[in-house]
Order: structure tokens, then C-alpha cells, then sequence
């Protein structure tokens, strides 16, 4: 598969909003922390200081950028399979994915939730790590993607290797901006509406250690995969090409007028009286994969629109973008909690955390890419 800058680009951008959105769960007014059991908070840290706007930052980006990722991997999965067999794809997937999200929970998950162990009422009683592994729970932090994205390939290579004729069929070119949507939307809420009437949006489902996945998206995330899969076996030149993209405009506009009209009604639900309580499920849902379809294609048009020539500083960035996914969180955490207290903004504080946790994980990704570790980062 030829390199595609858009797509390359917007992988890197993508990256950027994974780092901002975490920089900023310590700063949003939802956010909570629980100081007797510290991995039941919302985040890590949390700061006295709060800023309003990024409500709407953290909310709006958690509806569309892990489906984004998602899409964006399963665009290389054909490609890859087509070049390499089942076999020696998913031996390469093994050690770019699995050695990562090894080192991530038995090291980098434990150095970056300490600063919040140091914040709970347990602190004095030590035994942190011990702790961290057991009665803790074990979690993984953002390192949860790494395991499911490796689970997704692991089931496409086997199905393919079982079924050598699949692999035909695993390719799909949207006709049109009206196919892409359509598409998109139909499995979303194929993938959400059933669990959502049984399952709450915050679960988070526990398989065995540090096996977590967010249980009402595990579908969703799985379709966007595959929708990625069948794009990419197409050529994505063709089947994402500005002709297919050009209502960007119009769907990113749409995709925030579904968010905001789903927090309306997610806020002031129990005053609206809708009945029976399903039917708020049902609506709600729908907003839901309205807003990620039409705000992920967007981005996607975007990427499209303004993403075409090469720049120096782009393209280092795109280069470790993934070991800046990997490392990020230890940066942030401990930013995070090195600013409590500190008289500042929370503009400034946001700021100075996202900032650092990139620049921090950029430099070490891309120090740690000149040894042998390259061959997985």
C-alpha cells in the first residue's frame, strides 16, 4: 500500500487529540476524584481549578476519536495480509503490538496511576505496587487499545486463513458521500443499540488482569475496524477520495449539532419525562452514532481537503506517533500532579501538561527508535 499523507497525518492528528484529551481530564468540570479508592475516579489527578469549555472538548472527542483510530489501523490490515500471509502478519502484529502493551502494564501503567495512589487515603498504608497488581485492580491505561486492536487483527487473519476466499470480499468503495454515511450509521447503531438497552456507557468490562474494554463500544470499535478493513482492501485513494469526502463542511457541522443536542437531553433526562426509560436509551444512542459518523467522516474529509504535501516536522511526527500514544500517560499524570496546588490557570496547567507529555513521549520515542527497539515503535 502506497503511503497516503492525508491518512498518515491524520493518524499523527488523531495522536495529538488522545494527548490533549487526557491533559485536560484534569482540568474538565465533570471530573472527580475518589480518594478512598482511587482507581473508581474519573482520572488519575484532578485538579481544584476547572475550565468549563473543555466539557466540551473532552465530551465531543470521546464520541468519535477511538472509532477514528480503529478505522484508520483497519485501513492497513488487507495490504498487510496480502504482502505478508496470515501467519507472519500476525507474528509481526505479536511484537508491535504485544511487546508494547507488555512494557505499558507491567511498567509504565504502575509509574503513571502512583501520583494518584499518593493522592488516596491509602497512601500511608505502602504496599503500592503490590496493590496496583491485586486488590487494585490492574489497570491498564490507554494501553486498553493496544490489546483490542491486536484482538481485531488476530480475527480477521484467522478468518481469512480459514477462509482464503475472504479476503476477496473484504473490500468496499463508497459510491458517494450519501454511501459512506449511510454505511457508517447503520453499523454504528447496529453495533450499539442492543448492548445499550443492557449495558451503561461507563462500563468497562474486566476479562482477567489487565484485560480491560469499554463494553458498550467493544462492537462499535470492532465495526469501525472492519468498515477500516473493507475501505482499505479498496484502495483508500479511491474509496476515501476528496470526491467521496467533499461534504466534510457540512457532516462536522452536523456531527456538533448531534453532540450538543445529546448532552441536552443526556443532562435535563430525568426532567424531560420521556418514557418508558428504553426509549431515552434509543434516542440517546442514535444521537450518539449520529455525531461519531458524521464528526469521524469529517475528519477524515479534512485530512483529506488540507493533508497532501509532504512537511519535515509532519512527518517526524507521524514516525513516532506511536510510541507517543504508548508513553504519553506517564508524562501527563505526573505533570498533572506536580501543578496541584499550584496557582496558576487552568488554561496555563492544560497547557503546560499537554505540551510536556508531547514533547516528553516525542523525544523518548524517537531516542528509543535509533536502538533496536525501532523494530516495534
Amino acid at each position: 500500500m502506497k503511503r497516503d499523507i492525508a491518512i498518515d497525518y491524520l493518524r499523527s492528528g488523531v495522536t495529538l487529540l488522545v494527548v490533549a484529551h487526557h491533559a485536560s481530564l484534569a482540568y474538565n468540570t465533570s471530573s472527580f476524584y475518589n480518594a478512598d479508592d482511587y482507581m473508581k475516579s474519573s482520572a488519575p489527578v484532578v485538579d481544584a481549578l476547572r475550565l468549563l469549555p473543555l466539557d466540551f472538548f473532552v465530551g465531543w472527542n470521546d464520541m468519535f476519536f477511538m472509532c477514528l483510530m480503529f478505522l484508520i489501523s483497519g485501513l492497513f490490515i488487507v495490504p498487510s495480509l496480502n504482502r505478508k500471509g496470515a501467519g507472519r502478519f500476525m507474528t509481526d502484529r505479536a511484537k508491535r503490538l504485544g511487546v508494547p502493551f507488555i512494557i505499558s502494564v507491567f511498567l509504565l501503567a504502575p509509574l503513571a496511576y502512583f501520583p494518584s495512589w499518593l493522592l488516596s487515603n491509602t497512601a500511608s498504608q505502602g504496599g503500592y505496587l503490590r496493590g496496583f497488581f491485586t486488590n487494585d485492580g490492574w489497570a491498564s491505561g490507554p494501553a486498553w487499545f493496544i490489546w483490542v486492536l491486536l484482538a481485531y487483527g488476530a480475527f480477521v487473519a484467522l478468518a481469512c486463513r480459514f477462509t482464503p476466499g475472504l479476503m476477496k470480499k473484504l473490500s468496499w468503495t463508497a459510491a458517494s458521500p450519501r454511501n459512506l454515511v449511510v454505511v457508517f450509521l447503520l453499523a454504528s447503531l447496529a453495533a450499539t443499540l442492543p448492548l445499550r438497552l443492557f449495558v451503561e456507557p461507563g462500563h468497562w468490562a474486566h476479562i482477567a488482569g489487565p484485560l480491560y474494554f469499554h463494553a458498550w463500544r467493544f462492537f462499535l470499535y470492532f465495526v469501525w475496524f472492519l468498515l477500516g478493513v473493507a475501505l482499505g482492501g479498496a484502495d483508500p485513494d479511491r474509496s476515501l477520495s476528496r470526491e467521496n469526502l467533499r461534504p466534510w463542511p457540512l457532516w462536522l457541522f452536523l456531527g456538533g449539532i448531534t453532540y450538543l443536542t445529546h448532552g441536552t437531553l443526556e443532562v435535563n433526562a430525568a426532567g424531560l419525562g420521556i418514557t418508558p426509560a428504553w426509549l431515552m436509551s434509543v434516542i440517546l444512542t442514535a444521537l450518539y452514532c449520529l455525531c461519531c459518523t458524521f464528526t469521524g467522516l469529517a475528519a477524515l474529509g479534512l485530512a483529506r481537503k488540507f493533508f497532501h504535501t509532504a512537511r519535515p516536522v509532519a512527518d517526524h511526527l507521524t514516525a513516532n506517533a506511536y510510541g507517543i500514544y504508548v508513553f504519553h500517560y506517564v508524562f501527563v499524570i505526573w505533570m498533572q500532579f506536580f501543578l496541584l496546588g499550584q496557582p496558576l490557570s487552568p488554561w496555563i496547567k492544560f497547557a503546560a501538561v499537554f505540551l510536556t507529555a508531547l514533547a516528553g513521549s516525542w523525544l523518548l520515542t524517537a531516542l528509543l527508535r535509533k536502538t533496536p527497539a525501532n523494530q516495534i515503535l
